[in-house]
């Protein structure tokens, strides 16, 4: 399904780590700092992840794994109000995965939310 090279999909990822790794350094310029480096760490653990998993188990593996993730945090948004922060910046960084390093559309992202809220009954 993904026809992507795995050494350019960790290339992309290594460029947005870096970049969450600024957000991460300007966080206390933020108007809102606390949000805006827990957002940006975990932004920047999500993409670590992705890296790896990418690595160990190739490109449509990882594709997989990440759809399952963002359809979860999609599912228990509500849920975990206290993790807030964290989940919004793992969800952020999925979105940026899907559609910027792998060149996937929004519709797949609603249908994979859709989907998953509908089968969790919420």
């Amino acid at each position: 399904m993904v026809q992507l090279n795995a050494d350019d999909v960790i290339r992309g990822l290594k460029r947005l780590k870096s970049l969450a790794k600024q957000d991460i350094l300007i966080s206390s310029r933020a108007p809102d700092p606390e949000l805006w480096l827990k957002t940006a760490t975990a932004r920047k653990e999500k993409y670590e992840s992705l890296i790896k998993l990418v690595e160990e188990h190739g490109v449509e593996k990882a594709y997989q794994i990440a759809l399952d993730d963002y359809a979860y945090l999609a599912s228990s948004r509500l849920d975990n109000e206290g993790s807030l922060p964290h989940a919004k910046g793992e969800e952020q960084a999925l979105e940026i995965f899907f559609r910027t390093t792998l060149g996937l559309d929004g519709d797949i992202l609603q249908d994979v939310t859709a989907n998953r809220v509908e089968a969790g009954g919420a």
